[in-house]
């Protein structure tokens, strides 16, 4: 959602109107660009990954624009003047200076991502909702191997599984992420910190560009020294899954004894360090009335986002289905996580889709905001509106999918 935070910039020096104005007209530029023959043509050349210079084209052409890299083939370099052209384009519909720009770009996760969005328009034109040239995120299930029993697992996880990819085709199959496009891999499981070669593969993922992150119940990164070593090998992100207030409550969830214990001291840990840290809780009747102190409690330890996930009955959370929140307790939830942004520096954010109706019925002038999954901007103008249909709704199949531990391939974890 970095492209919701650069219109924040934009804001402060633009009119309601004139952004109104600069959405349309973006959108516009990069469909009159896409849908011109020579343009397609030009475009249709980008799309490849060059051997000689170790990346997809479009990621080497916007390496020469930004200065990052010095030298390259002939083909790369024709395909860097293409992307100055459509970057200087989309600065000015942006309304936003080409350095401002190119600061924003200095982060190569960003680079990875824009590359994307060009690849898309290459391939599948403008359309409504927005098809990148890859997925944004691939979550991957490395293992089913699982030290914990929780009875709402989409996974069904505890045991490893009768074929696991081996430590060779993992990597395989994160160079295939890589030249396809991909910004960043979740790693999940299961537990995905048991897995043997964990760190290697977070290293590999850096190594090729992505953003690597982590999913995760926290037992094993109540070790400090375990927490370490993955951040030594790379790790951006962790998402630590916490379902209850007091040990009772979470431990009744996850199936083991001083889970809840191991979990806070492994968000102890990560806040500690460097890492973007995430805590994530499945709302149920088991735990519903806890979530509003929960908040208070991350938003005490120095958490970066906590999430909200809707309790889907898929897995072993089929046993379970009764155990869903009614829609009244819902909006009622909802509307608590929302006056709850901007107490503080923590974003609270949730997957249930109502979220943002519940954010309309709410706003003031004062903290206007329209939740997503991954950002709150605030706004109070139709710019959001115009650049939620440019998006779409879900994302399954088009900014994220999943791969199971055996390497099958789905659009979505659940």
């Amino acid at each position: 959602m970095e492209v919701l935070k650069l219109f924040g910039k934009s804001q402060k020096t633009k009119t309601d109107e004139k952004i109104d104005l600069d959405i349309g007209d973006m959108i516009g530029t990069f469909k009159g660009i896409a849908d011109n023959p020579l343009s397609k043509f030009f475009l249709g050349r980008t799309l490849d990954y060059c051997e000689t210079d170790g990346a997809n084209r479009i990621e080497v052409g916007l390496d020469l624009y930004l200065g990052n890299r010095k030298d390259a083939c002939i083909k790369c370099k024709v395909v860097s003047k293409i992307v100055n052209y459509l970057i200087s384009k989309g600065s000015s519909s942006f309304g936003v200076s080409e350095d401002g720009l190119k600061e924003t770009m200095e982060d190569k996760y960003w680079v990875k991502g824009l590359s994307s969005v060009i690849k898309g328009i290459a391939m599948f034109g403008v359309q409504k909702p927005f098809v990148p040239g890859a997925p944004f995120q691939v979550v991957w299930n490395i293992t089913k191997s699982c030290n914990m029993k929780c009875v709402h697992c989409y996974e069904n996880a505890g045991n490893k599984d009768g074929y696991e990819l081996t430590r060779e085709e993992v990597v395989k199959g994160l160079e295939i992420l890589s030249k396809a496009g991909v910004t960043s891999v979740a790693f999940s499981g299961g537990e995905p910190t048991l897995h043997p070669h964990l760190a290697k593969f977070i290293k590999i993922t850096n190594e090729l560009g992505m953003f690597p992150a982590i999913a995760t119940n926290g037992y094993t990164l109540s070790n400090e020294y375990v927490c370490n070593k993955f951040i030594d090998a790379g790790l951006k992100f962790v998402q630590i899954s916490i379902d209850g207030l007091n040990p009772q409550t979470h431990g009744k969830f996850r199936g083991v004894d001083g889970a809840w214990e191991k979990a806070i001291q492994a968000v102890r840990n990560c806040v500690d360090t460097d890492l973007f840290v995430e805590v994530a809780t499945t709302v149920t009747e088991h735990n519903f009335k806890e979530i509003p102190e929960m908040i208070d409690l991350m938003r005490d330890m120095g958490v970066d986002w906590f999430m909200i996930y809707n309790f889907i009955p898929t897995g072993k959370g089929e046993n379970i289905a009764g155990m869903d929140i009614s829609p009244q307790k819902r909006l009622k939830l909802l509307k608590t996580a929302y006056t709850e942004n901007g107490k503080g520096k923590m974003q609270i954010l949730s997957t249930a889709p109502q979220y943002a109706m519940v954010a309309e019925s709410l706003a003031c002038n004062d903290n206007p905001i329209i939740p997503t999954h991954f950002y709150n901007p605030k706004y109070s103008n139709p710019l959001v509106k115009q650049l939620a249909d440019f998006i779409g709704g879900c994302g399954a199949g088009r900014f994220y999918m999943s791969v199971e531990p055996n390497g099958d391939l789905y659009p979505c974890v659940f």
